[in-house]
């Protein structure tokens, strides 16, 4: 695989801002996060919630001053970017349209700059200091699962030395995590269940149609060091990942995802919204698949980022789990046990429990 290139520059995003309120941009959006990664966030109106004074503002020094934020801004895509240690709020100069720890927001004005200043919309420091009146529910919960068995047909993967191919290994696996998340209510589906060769998009394009709330794709790895050993997790990494040119890409050949309306930058900033939120639950996804495997007395490695295709163009919280290495004489004979293979299986599992169990106490929590 290749590392893509990163994010391209955002051109001037004034037209953003009209666009917005001559087609009603809000709708278009929130239809858009709902269809398409449905279970994974809400969108708040912001405007429809406070009714300030459009164009009322505050400068950002002291609003980051007054409720203890830093903030950082990116002259070359317009992006302010305001934390703290529990929260992100990711603005884009003369933009309605904002994010609050992922979630979309709008707001009645935008933020802007001038004399070298950056002035922030007065209606988000009411969300800030009413926090806990206004406190966000995370509705992410896991329904359908795609399982992806990596390779297949005339692609055998990774080969062990007694001949074991990865590909039949992926299979067997993939097949047992089905049983095992179906027997906990999940609905699951297999991008293969025989030996057939499928591209990187067609598996890729299942999870999209089947409207998947989670991507796991099973692997084996090799090494040509064959001490090397051990289960691997990847998660996206966002700095690999180029938002413009896969808005552009699914424009272009997907007309179900964005608004023809849109410019490519609005189409980019969108998307990029979206990964946003699809990058922390596969890291959280990817911590709890590490934790889980370790209490079983597993020998996991720390979840790493990657750049791998189906990771990056899932459309949904995506981790590509390595079960082990087919070039290590012990991890080999581990994985020709169909009782290892259960146990790999089970963990994988209550790793996907986990998850779902958090954000469904958070709901609960929050009621």
């Amino acid at each position: 695989m290749t590392n893509d290139q990163r994010p391209k520059t955002f051109r001037s995003l004034r037209i953003f801002q009209r666009k917005i309120l001559v087609y009603g941009l809000w709708s278009i959006v929130y239809s858009l996060l709902l269809g398409c990664a449905a279970s994974s966030s809400s969108t708040v109106l912001v405007g429809s919630r406070y009714k300030s004074s459009v164009g009322k503002t505050i400068d950002i020094n002291s609003f980051c001053k007054k409720y203890d934020f830093d903030y950082d801004f990116d002259t070359l895509d317009d992006m302010v970017r305001i934390y703290s240690s529990n929260r992100e709020i990711k603005l884009i100069l003369n933009s309605v349209v904002g994010s609050i720890n992922g979630k979309t927001v709008y707001f009645n004005s935008p933020p802007l700059y001038s004399k070298g200043i950056i002035r922030l919309p007065e209606e988000l420091e009411r969300i800030v200091s009413l926090q806990e009146n206004i406190a966000f529910k995370p509705s992410y919960k896991v329904k359908t699962i795609v399982v992806d068995p990596g390779h297949g047909g005339k692609d055998p993967g990774a080969i062990s030395v007694s001949g074991m191919k990865e590909k039949d290994l992926n299979l067997k696996v993939a097949k047992l995590l089905k049983d095992d998340l179906v027997m906990k209510g999940f609905r699951v589906v297999l991008t293969r269940d025989k030996d057939i060769f499928l591209s990187l998009r067609e598996r890729v394009e299942i999870s999209r149609k089947v409207n998947a709330d989670l991507f796991v794709s099973i692997h084996a790895n090799s090494n040509r060091t064959r001490s090397v050993s051990g289960v691997e997790f990847y998660c996206l990494s966002p700095s690999k990942f180029d938002s413009q040119k896969c808005a552009e890409s699914i424009v272009k050949e997907e007309n179900l995802w964005f608004s023809k309306q849109l410019s490519s930058d609005e189409q980019a900033i969108l998307w990029d919204m979206l990964l946003t939120k699809n990058h922390a639950l596969s890291v959280e996804f990817g911590n709890r698949l590490y934790s889980t495997f370790k209490n079983l007395g597993f020998k996991p490695k720390v979840p790493k980022s990657a750049s791998f295709y189906v990771l990056k163009c899932a459309y949904v919280p995506s981790v590509l789990i390595e079960i082990g290495y087919l070039s290590n004489i012990y991890d080999e004979k581990s994985l020709r046990r169909q009782s290892y293979q259960k146990q790999i299986s089970e963990a994988i599992t209550l790793g996907v429990v986990s998850l779902n169990d958090r954000y469904t106490s958070l709901v609960k929590n929050r009621r």
